[in-house]
């Protein structure tokens, strides 16, 4: 490699590497040694881009059918009994409109709602667009007591469920 100063736009001396097994030409120029003009210009790209992330991130959180419901609204399964027999469910927070897969261990235990919220169980699998066959709906009005939570018994094995918030 060879290093060799060359004058340029930046006040301070630029280097270009050349690469002999490539003829590649790089430029580096030290960033405090770019005029003031080309400081704002690097700074203004450097923040719409941070933006454009931001906005990006944001929409995808916040994408159509695809925001968290309130923090009374949840889904309780059990994979497995205790010792007495008793069904152990494990509650997970409800995101309006997604599809959650339902274990095999717990497609046949029935469920627990809680919170307000149209909750949907399907024996079809979340992927693909057979979710509404044979689809069951147990819907809880904010009206109602939202802060304890309704069984939900099945009657068949459930593969996949969703809230509507």
């Amino acid at each position: 490699f060879d290093l060799a100063p060359e004058p340029c736009m930046c006040r301070a001396p630029v280097y270009h590497l050349h690469a002999s097994l490539s003829k590649s030409v790089f430029l580096f120029c030290r960033p405090s040694a770019l005029a003031p003009a080309a400081m704002k210009l690097v700074n203004s790209a450097i923040a719409v881009l941070l933006a454009s992330l931001a906005l990006a991130d944001a929409s995808l959180l916040g994408r159509a059918g695809m925001q968290g419901c309130g923090p009374q609204t949840k889904v309780c399964l059990a994979g497995f009994k205790n010792a007495a027999g008793d069904l152990q469910f494990e509650c997970k927070a409800a995101v309006d409109g997604e599809k959650v897969t339902i274990k095999p261990s717990e497609g046949g235990n029935g469920a627990k709602v809680c919170g307000p919220g149209n909750f949907h169980f399907s024996p079809m699998q979340c992927g693909g667009d057979k979710f509404d066959y044979k689809k069951t709906t147990t819907s809880v009005e904010a009206s109602q007591s939202t802060t304890g939570c309704q069984e939900v018994n099945f009657p068949y094995s459930m593969s996949c469920y969703s809230v509507s918030c």
